[in-house]
C-alpha cells in the first residue's frame, strides 16, 4: 500500500511551466531518486510533495499514518540558536510540553486550593505522557546522534550559524533522522560532505525502515543509494526501476526504440505518399478510391506519429588552448597552514607533473581548499615553501568564495573578466553556458548557486590556463553538466589539481589521488583512498603506546566487568521506576477515592505524596538515563 500518491500535479512559474501532469506513487521502504537538470524543477515538487509551496493541477495525498521529514538544502540559520538547540526542534511536541511542565511547577507554588488540585492533575496526565513518548531521553539520544556524526562535545554549544555547510548539511541530516519519519525528503544532502560523512549517510540509508526520495548529482550516492529513479525532462516525468546506472540504460534503450519508431513511420509515410502519386498519374476512377484508402492510411499514421523529445539544454564548451609549460608543474616542500595556535595541516610534500590529472582528496576540515588557497597566494604557509614551474598559468576554481560583482549585470560581469572580447563573442560564450536572451541582464547578486558557478566555469575555460587548480568543481552542477565537465577536462591538454569528494569524477579523470590529513599529505590507490576516508580516523601508534598495548586485553576484562555492572544497575533502575509508578497509580487511585467521599485531609496527603513519588520518579529516570550512558560508553570502549 502506497504512503504518497503524486497524482496529475502541475507547477508554472513566471509563465513558464516547470511540469506537468506529474504522477507517481511511493510505497513503505521505497529508495526513490529524483533527478534531472538544475532548474527543471526537482526543489520545487519536493516542496509541493512536503506542503511548502501549493501545485497550480493536481494533488499530493500523504498515508494516513506517514510521518514526514525533509532535508532541505541549506536554510537561514541564526547565531542565538546552538547546534544542539537547532537539532533538538526535530522534538517539538516533547519541547512544547517541557515548557508546560515548568509552567505548571511555577503555577503550583502560588495557585489557590481548588485551582492547584486542577493543576496537579494536569501535570500527572501530562507527566506520564512526556516519559512515554521518551522525554526523560530525547536530549542524551540527540547528544549521542551527534556525536555520532563527528560532533565534539564543545561544539554542542556552538551557534549553528558558525558551522561549514558541510556541517550544517550533517546537523538538518541528524534532525530529520531524531524524527522518526516513515518518508525522508533529501534535497542534495551529500553537498559539502565529505567522504567519511557520505559514507554514514549511505549506511544508514541503507538500514532506514521507511521510504525516501533523494534529490542528488552524485551518480556513486545514486547507484548505491536508490533503487526506483525519476526523472524531470522537459516537463514531464521518465520512470524507471533500479539505481541509476540502471537508469541511464533504460532511457538510452528506451530513446532508440522511440527514434527508430519515429523514423519508420517517416519512411511509411513516404512510401504511401510515393503509391498515391502513381495512382494520381494513372487517373483511373478506381486509382481514386485507393487514394482516398492510403491517405486515410497516412492520417492514422501522422495521428499516431510523436516525435522524440531533444535532450533538454546543457552546456557545452572545451578549454581554450594556452601555452605549454615545463615539465615541473608544481614542487611543494614540507609545507604547513595554521590558523593562530589551530593547525590545519603539516610537512605536506608533493610533485605535480604536465598532464598529469591529480585529485586531492581529504575529510572535512582537514585543509584541501586552504591548500588551493595557498598556492595561488590567497594564504600565506606557516612552513614550508612550494615552487612552480616555468610557464605555469594558473586558473582557479573557488568552491565557495568568488570575485564576481554582485551589482553587475552577467554580460557587465563577462566584460569586466574579459574587456578586449566584443559583445558579441561574449553573448556566444554565454550562451553555450545556457545565459541566453535577457538572462545575461539579470543581476550576479540573485543567480543561483548552479548559476554562478556556470559563470565561474566559463571565466576559466576563457582564461587561457594551462593549470587548473578546481575546488570541488562538481557541488552545484546537475549530472548533464558534470558529464561535460568531465568529457572537458579529459580533452584539455594541460595540468589538473582537483579537490573533490566526487568518486564518480575521480574514477574517470585521476591519474594520481593523494590524501591529504594532518600530517601530510600521502598518494594512495583510489580504493586505498575512500576506504580510508570512510573510516574513523585513528591516531598513528608510537612508541609511547607500548605499555598500552600491552595492557589491552586487561583493559578490556575490567571493561567487559564494568559494562556487565552497568546492565545490572539499568535492570534495578527500571524495575525501581516500575515499582514508583505502581505506588502513583494506587496513591491516584486513593486520591479520587477521597475526592468523592469529601476527605480534604487525605487528599492533602495524598498529593504531598504524589508529588514525592514524581520527584522520586523523576531521580530514578536520570540514574537509569546515567547508566544508559555508562552502558553506552563501555561498549564503544569494547568495540574500539
Amino acid at each position: 500500500m502506497a504512503i504518497l500518491h503524486v497524482v496529475q500535479v502541475a507547477k508554472e512559474f513566471a509563465e513558464r511551466t516547470l511540469f506537468s501532469d506529474i504522477s507517481f506513487e511511493v510505497a513503505p521502504r521505497d529508495r526513490v531518486g529524483l533527478i534531472g537538470v538544475n532548474g527543471c524543477g526537482k526543489s520545487t515538487l519536493l516542496q509541493i510533495i512536503e506542503g511548502r509551496i501549493r501545485p497550480d493541477a493536481g494533488y499530493v495525498a500523504l498515508g494516513p499514518e506517514c510521518h514526514m521529514a525533509a532535508v532541505e538544502q541549506l536554510p537561514k540559520l541564526s547565531h542565538e540558536v546552538s547546534l544542539m538547540d537547532f537539532v533538538l526542534k526535530a522534538y517539538g511536541q516533547l519541547l512544547a510540553w517541557e515548557e508546560e511542565l515548568q509552567g505548571l511547577s511555577t503555577r503550583l507554588e502560588t495557585a489557590a486550593e481548588e485551582e492547584r488540585l486542577r493543576l496537579i492533575n494536569r501535570q500527572d496526565r501530562l507527566t506520564e505522557q512526556f516519559h512515554r513518548e521518551g522525554g526523560l531521553t530525547f536530549r542524551s539520544i540527540t547528544r549521542s546522534t551527534l556525536l555520532g556524526l563527528g560532533f565534539t562535545e564543545g561544539e554542542l554549544s556552538k551557534p549553528i550559524a558558525e558551522f561549514s555547510g558541510g556541517q550544517v548539511s550533517k546537523a538538518m541530516l541528524a534532525r530529520a533522522i531524531l524524527r522518526k519519519a516513515d518518508l525522508l525528503l533529501l534535497d542534495e544532502p551529500t553537498n559539502n560532505l565529505d567522504v567519511g560523512a557520505i559514507t554514514f549517510l549511505q549506511e544508514y540509508l541503507t538500514n532506514y525502515k521507511g521510504a525516501y526520495i533523494l534529490v542528488s548529482h552524485d551518480r556513486a550516492f545514486l547507484d548505491a543509494a536508490t533503487d526506483r529513479i525519476l526523472e524531470l525532462e522537459n516537463g514531464h516525468l521518465i520512470a524507471t526501476r533500479g539505481n541509476y546506472s540502471r537508469h541511464v540504460e533504460l532511457k538510452m534503450d528506451q530513446r532508440q526504440r522511440a527514434q527508430r519508431e519515429y523514423q519508420r513511420t517517416l519512411k511509411e509515410i513516404k512510401r504511401i505518399e510515393g503509391v498515391i502519386e502513381q495512382q494520381r498519374r494513372w487517373n483511373q476512377a478506381r486509382n481514386y478510391v485507393t487514394i482516398a484508402s492510403k491517405q486515410k492510411q497516412i492520417d492514422r499514421l501522422k495521428e499516431g506519429l510523436v516525435k522524440p523529445e531533444k535532450d533538454p539544454a546543457a552546456i557545452h564548451f572545451h578549454f581554450r588552448g594556452a601555452e605549454p609549460s615545463g615539465n615541473e608543474i608544481l614542487d611543494v616542500r614540507d609545507l604547513g597552514l595554521s590558523y593562530g595556535s589551530h593547525r590545519v595541516f603539516s610537512h605536506a610534500n608533493l610533485l605535480l607533473l604536465k598532464g598529469e590529472t591529480l585529485c586531492l582528496v581529504g575529510a572535512n576540515g582537514c585543509g584541501k581548499s586552504s591548500f588551493l588557497k595557498a598556492i595561488v597566494g590567497e594564504l600565506m604557509p606557516s612552513q614550508g615553501h612550494f615552487r612552480l614551474g616555468a610557464g605555469v598559468r594558473l586558473g582557479y576554481f573557488q568552491q565557495n568564495t568568488d570575485n564576481l560583482t554582485p551589482s553587475f549585470t552577467i554580460l557587465e560581469q563577462m566584460q569586466d573578466f574579459f574587456p578586449h572580447s566584443t559583445e558579441g563573442e561574449l553573448r556566444n560564450y554565454l550562451g553555450a553556458f545556457l545565459f541566453r536572451g535577457d538572462d545575461i541582464y539579470k543581476l550576479v547578486g540573485t543567480l543561483s548557486g548552479g548559476e554562478r558557478a556556470r559563470l565561474k566555469l566559463l571565466q576559466l575555460v576563457l582564461g587561457g590556463a594551462n593549470v587548473l587548480l578546481l575546488d570541488e568543481p562538481t557541488n552545484h552542477f546537475d549530472i548533464q553538466s558534470c558529464e561535460v565537465l568531465e568529457a572537458a577536462l579529459e580533452a584539455f591538454g594541460g595540468t589538473v589539481l582537483i579537490v573533490t569528494h566526487d568518486r564518480y569524477l575521480v574514477e574517470r579523470l585521476a591519474d594520481r589521488v593523494v590524501l591529504l590529513n594532518s600530517e601530510g599529505m600521502v598518494e594512495l590507490n583510489q580504493e586505498e583512498a575512500f576506504s580510508s576516508l570512510a573510516q574513523p580516523q585513528q591516531k598513528e601508534q608510537s612508541p609511547d603506546n607500548t605499555d598500552k598495548k600491552d595492557n589491552y586485553y586487561q583493559r578490556q576484562k575490567e571493561s567487559k566487568a564494568a559494562l556487565l555492572a552497568a546492565k545490572q544497575e539499568i535492570t534495578r533502575a527500571e524495575k525501581a521506576i516500575e515499582a514508583n509508578e505502581a505506588a502513583a497509580l494506587a496513591a491516584q487511585d486513593a486520591l479520587e477515592a477521597a475526592q468523592i467521599k469529601g476527605d480534604f485531609a487525605q487528599m492533602q496527603a495524598l498529593c504531598r505524596e504524589l508529588e514525592r513519588l514524581s520527584e522520586q520518579e523523576e531521580a530514578l529516570y536520570e540514574a537509569l538515563e546515567q547508566a544508559e550512558n555508562n552502558k553506552l560508553r563501555l561498549q564503544k570502549e569494547i568495540e574500539g
